[in-house]
């Protein structure tokens, strides 16, 4: 089945307001934004929270895109069946709208001139591609209305459906390559804060937790053929599991200082347990029929992204 699920991990919003900086050079830094000050610092994870935003929200328009044109694909095959076209609903793409000084498209002045120019470069090729999806689901949509295909079996429909499918893999180049340069910037910026944090032992256990299912995850979808990648599989969810032992141990935060954080935490590796739970039943089926299947790769994504809806609430 054709499909431009997004298997990459989708960002993460970052902690605000840098406690002081204690001029401290970390050595595990990727970019020189691990030295900036700490209103810098600010600048760069409050443009990376909007970011966040705006992917999420192109991302969810593209997923009921794909779920609509799944069910137009299938009915173009069999247009006469009464049921072909039956719970179609148009997706409402809602414009990036904020009250945020800062923009997608007017990166802050923290980062080098040339990032800024990739964040601009990209978030307008996002845009534009965007758009183009739209318009051509629209024509789409109004041909299975008018119930166009009686014209030329499907032909039209069929191509449109293939073009959306086209650009919307377009599209996740440039979203994959915006959120890789996110993760390192955030990363290395939201270092700063990270140093002073009074959380930081919390925040760090969970970004690994979600770095770890990340990369199970991308494993899984790598084959259809499961045996293939079986024993690897099995060594990562065993590294999962004691990992996930090891964090729900954790003394939750004190919620008397830091109100709701204890809930979050354990709504996070509540989150954790669920996928692991999926993932354990996914790996047992799959060694007997020797297959993963789409269905299977979608669960552990929703699975994933609710990990990280639980994350992004611990660190708001």
């Amino acid at each position: 089945m054709k499909s431009f699920l997004k298997l990459t991990a989708l960002a993460l919003a970052l902690s605000f307001t840098a406690c002081k900086n204690d001029g401290k050079k970390d050595n595990n830094a990727k970019t020189a934004y691990a030295e900036a000050d700490d209103e810098d610092a600010n600048a760069i994870i409050e443009y990376n929270n909007v970011m966040v935003s705006f992917t999420d929200k192109n991302n969810d328009y593209i997923k009921r895109i794909e779920d609509n044109i799944i069910k137009i694909g299938k009915g173009l095959e069999n247009p006469t069946d009464r049921f072909a076209f039956i719970g179609l609903i148009s997706p409402f793409a809602i414009n990036h709208i904020t009250s945020n000084k800062v923009k997608p498209d007017t990166p802050p002045d923290a980062l080098s001139k040339e990032d800024q120019k990739f964040f601009k470069e990209n978030v307008a090729s996002m845009t534009t591609t965007l758009d183009r999806i739209k318009a051509t689901y629209k024509t789409l949509d109004e041909y299975i209305k008018a119930e166009d295909w009686k014209d030329d079996k499907g032909v039209k429909g069929k191509a449109l459906v293939d073009s959306i499918y086209a650009m919307g893999k377009k599209y996740y180049t440039y979203d994959d390559q915006v959120l890789a340069k996110l993760e390192v910037i955030g990363d290395d910026a939201e270092r700063i804060i990270l140093k002073t944090h009074p959380l930081k032992e919390y925040i760090f256990a969970l970004k690994d937790d979600r770095s770890d299912v990340a990369a199970f995850t991308k494993l899984m979808a790598s084959n259809e053929n499961y045996k293939a990648i079986e024993a690897k599989a099995k060594t990562a969810y065993q590294t999962l599991e004691e990992q996930y032992k090891k964090h729900n141990e954790m003394t939750p935060p004190d919620g008397s200082k830091f109100p709701g954080k204890d809930g979050y935490f354990k709504n996070f590796n509540d989150r954790l347990n669920d996928y692991l739970i999926a993932a354990r039943k996914m790996m047992r089926d799959a060694s007997a029929s020797g297959k993963l299947t789409t269905y299977n790769i979608d669960e552990l994504v929703r699975k994933q992204d609710n990990m990280r809806s639980a994350y992004n609430n611990f660190v708001d």
